[in-house]
């Protein structure tokens, strides 16, 4: 067996040219695949992408008996265009009868324009000749060149009508094409590629390394992200000039950091906060390499002297990858976890994080000295005793703490994905970025709108959330010119320190930049709650037009100020992402400047349209949600009923006119699908489904 294997290249290695045979992992399908051709049978495939069942298919037509293979022509049909003239002729006479056919059709015109043409230099050269020779006075030769340049212009209109006759002049067409086969073809009739789905494999997996491994770490607005660790590296490699080089050996090299160029999550006073990088260091390694794993998203890569952070003895320490035991279990990021309290604490100022640093570190002290009193604790830590002995009693703690307590007795602190409440949770979000928000000041966390059943449904969710009781911390405010506006206010802090860890924008949402946290994406669920809640803020809802034939527009907009283009774009491309993943088509971003008595700065409005097709229409209304704004939800019913009347009334009238229904469907712009919502006489109801909270 080793002989036949002994090979310089692959080039050495026969492959047989029947496709059965090159089909490798498969013996039992293979089997079935040379029975069923011998027999002539039909063969169900259904597997994995990538298991192969195109190629046998492939292979299975190789197999089967030789045929006669006749090619498929279709013909225009003069009395019906949906259902032309299906002909056949023998392999390969097809493709040459089409040709004939679009050869005799060019000649046809080409000759009439070489006539046409002929006459036009007649009509030109033969008065002049009779001018120039005295057979005809100025004048007549005055009147012939006008009648030859009408002439002209006539024989040019007549050659550019040639050519659009010729374009609209139909030919056969190959429906089937068996030019130069001696075999049956195969169709791969699959619906969607994996490659068009998730990207062709074009490496050998025998040849892969080991994936680099990647870092948490905290951009300008402390928002946490993960990145390859060479990737996020590289930056400082490629600039070299812009920092301090450091060479110390031939294969070692590093590079100092600028102050807050890089931080990295950490382990810092008992809680995981950004820690800054002070270098980069690289050098050549020959060895051993250790593979932890964590789980199966979490794999790590380190030399065996790299220290690794272990929890031992309800302690954490570090310890040399080469000496972990498999009972060690290693600290890293929870990715269930959303939010913790030191996601709280980084809402308050410097000031009031260093105090939540004393208060743990007090806290470690007193646990592993039990006896000590609050003077020397407060010796030990270098602060005053009037610090110590107010957190010895149990009181004043700092109010970051006291915030992240209060929250972690309502079950929201770790705020994890499978929280009950997480779902009304991420609908205020969303309302917090359209007609909802957080005061500047932090007085209060509210919703506008013109209903005020929208606010009290804001009230119950947020009661629901923190079990406050009713009227606990609120007001709603009846405001407007005409006493139609309605705003909902909470005072809560904490609520509202809550609601900035998640992201919530605080004060003027125009004059600052807008993002979409990550955490939303995680479940679907999470996701149809928080733009449900966005697009019942900002989304305009049509109406039919007065001309009764189309709709009014159907857009979603939001403002800014200038030098927050980027930013807008990128939001609303999110927002139409959303709505193309749920059948509902959008049109492009405009801009246009807009001027707002509360901006002194020039103001721009972006905009994109949604399709008013009646499909559209439908899609939109089943697979979105409206949160706070049973208006916009009335206004829709109201709508897609009204517009279903009409296109119905139009069908009918196209119908007995003697339209085909394809025909009166492309004259409606109406698809199957849509054309069986019409017909059906029920009537359109827009209510959101019932969202299933804990």
């Amino acid at each position: 067996m080793a002989k036949h294997l002994k090979f310089d290249t692959t080039k050495d290695i026969k492959i047989s040219k029947d496709i059965i045979n090159q089909v490798i992992g498969q013996d039992e399908a293979v089997d079935v695949i040379r029975k069923a051709a011998e027999q002539r049978r039909h063969v169900l495939l259904i597997g994995e992408p990538g298991t192969g069942k195109s190629m046998l298919g492939l292979a299975l037509a190789e197999l089967l008996p030789k045929e006669k293979l006749v090619d498929v022509i279709s013909f225009p049909n003069p009395n019906d265009e949906n259902q032309p003239l299906i002909r056949t002729m023998s392999a390969g006479k097809g493709r040459e009868f089409v040709t004939k056919a679009k050869m005799q059709t060019m000649s046809m015109f080409k000759n009439q324009n070489i006539i046409m043409i002929i006459l036009a230099l007649v009509a030109t050269i033969l008065p002049y000749y009779f001018w120039k020779t005295g057979q005809i006075s100025d004048i007549i030769y005055a009147a012939t060149m006008v009648t030859g340049m009408v002439f002209i212009f006539g024989v040019m209109f007549m050659i550019n009508f040639g050519k659009k006759m010729e374009k609209q002049t139909q030919v056969p067409k190959v429906i089937v094409d068996n030019y130069g086969r001696k075999q049956a073809p195969f169709f791969d009739a699959t619906g969607a590629h994996a490659g068009a789905l998730l990207g062709d494999v074009l490496h050998d997996p025998f040849q892969s390394h080991y994936p680099d491994n990647c870092i948490y770490y905290t951009d300008n607005k402390l928002n946490i992200k993960k990145r390859n660790l060479k990737m996020l590296t590289d930056n400082f490699w490629t600039n070299l000039h812009l920092y301090k080089e450091v060479k110390e050996n031939k294969n070692y090299e590093a590079v100092f950091l600028p102050k807050n160029e890089l931080q990295v999550l950490g382990k810092n006073n008992n809680s995981v906060s950004p820690v800054e990088v002070l270098s980069s260091n690289r050098y050549d390694y020959e060895g051993e390499m250790i593979k932890l794993t964590i789980s199966k998203q979490k794999k790590l890569i380190v030399t065996p002297e790299h220290k690794i952070a272990v929890q031992r003895n309800e302690k954490t320490q570090y310890i040399e990858a080469s000496k972990l035991t498999r009972n060690d279990e290693i600290l890293s990021l929870n990715e269930n976890v959303i939010i913790d309290e030191q996601d709280i604490f980084n809402t308050y100022n410097v000031k009031q994080q260093e105090q939540c640093k004393l208060y743990y570190q007090y806290l470690e002290i007193k646990k592993q000295n039990p006896t000590w009193g609050y003077k020397r604790i407060a010796k030990a830590m270098g602060q005053k005793y009037a610090k110590t002995r107010w957190w010895h009693a149990g009181k004043h703690k700092p109010v970051p703490v006291q915030t992240a307590e209060w929250l972690k007795q309502r079950g929201l602190l770790p705020l994890t994905y499978d929280n009950p409440k997480i779902q009304i949770i991420a609908k205020i979000l969303g309302a917090t970025l359209g007609d909802g928000g957080i005061f500047e000041n932090l007085n209060g966390i509210f919703l506008s709108s013109k209903e005020k059943s929208n606010v009290l449904e804001f009230q119950k969710d947020l009661e629901k959330i923190f079990g406050l009781d009713k009227g606990e911390n609120l007001r709603i405010i009846e405001g407007g010119e005409f006493g139609h506006s309605w705003c909902y206010q909470n005072t809560n802090r904490k609520i509202i320190r809550f609601f900035i860890a998640i992201k919530s924008p605080v004060g003027k949402k125009s004059s600052q930049e807008l993002t979409i946290p990550g955490w939303i994406y995680k479940k679907n669920n999470l996701t149809k709650e928080f733009f449900a809640s966005l697009l019942g803020s900002e989304a305009g809802i049509p109406k039919v037009h007065v001309s009764k034939i189309r709709l009014n527009t159907f857009d979603f907009a939001i403002s800014g100020e200038e030098g927050l283009k980027q930013n807008r774009i990128n939001f609303l491309e999110k927002i139409k992402n959303y709505l193309a993943s749920v059948d509902v088509k959008t049109g492009k971003i405009s801009t246009r400047k807009i001027r707002t008595k509360k901006s002194d700065k020039g103001s721009i409005l972006y905009r994109f349209m949604i399709s008013t097709e009646f499909q559209n229409l439908i899609n939109f209304s089943k697979n979105c949600k409206i949160n706070y704004c049973n208006y916009k939800k009335e206004k829709l019913t109201k709508t897609i009923n009204k517009f279903r009347k009409i296109k119905k009334q139009r069908y009918d009238k196209l119908i007995s006119e003697g339209y085909g229904a394809e025909s009166a469907m492309n004259q409606l712009n109406l698809s199957p699908r849509a054309l069986y919502e019409i017909l059906n006489d029920t009537e359109f109801i827009v209510k959101e489904r019932k969202s299933v909270y804990a």
